[in-house]
């Protein structure tokens, strides 16, 4: 399998066991009004194809081994397991896979989300990224850019008016205070 075939084996085992650890938060959390049910199921077939996508891109076409991206790869997801982590950790029992709105729902401003409003949404769009880049695994990162990223972005969408629905004005103003995916730069809004 030669060395760097073991350590992508190794990079995404971790991976997948990483999101089945964080799942548990998820299934401990309140439960509320689930909306877009079926984006749950759809976002797990895919990041599943994604994960085994780059696993079998990489030894199916045994390519030389782009190391600058392997890299990036690696820091990105890094970035995005400290993101979707600092989220898990400020939403608590309000953290959910699903799009799930509360009766007792809080608007969160703190942590986290006094700079990005989304960081879970940037989270995966980093870590979708990132994997197929670690393996250089070129047309299953066509998969994320083509097909995961606009559905997330879709339900995003969706969240978004959920949120102003719920929260009104209150976060609309929040939307015009902290950006949706990324910081902004200083000085900037």
């Amino acid at each position: 399998m030669g060395n760097f075939g073991w350590l992508l084996f190794g990079f995404l085992t971790f991976a997948v066991v990483e999101r089945l650890y964080e799942r548990r938060f998820s299934q401990s959390a309140k439960r509320g009004d689930v909306k877009m049910s079926w984006s749950y199921t759809a976002f797990h077939i895919l990041h599943a194809l994604i994960y085994v996508g780059t696993g079998v891109e990489y030894f199916a076409f045994r390519r030389v081994v782009n190391y600058p991206v392997v890299v990036f790869g690696l820091a990105a997801f890094c970035v995005s397991l400290w993101l979707r982590l600092c989220a898990i950790r400020t939403l608590g029992q309000y953290w959910s896979l699903n799009l799930e709105i509360r009766n007792d729902h809080q608007l969160i401003r703190e942590g986290i989300y006094q700079h990005i409003r989304h960081p879970a949404y940037s989270a995966i769009m980093l870590e979708v990224i990132a994997i197929p880049l670690v393996g250089n695994a070129w047309y299953t990162l066509l998969l994320s850019l083509f097909l995961y990223i606009p559905l997330l972005l879709a339900r995003w969408s969706i969240e978004e008016k959920e949120m102003v629905g719920k929260f009104g004005s209150t976060y609309e103003a929040y939307r015009a205070q902290v950006p949706a995916f990324w910081p902004a730069l200083p000085g900037r809004k």
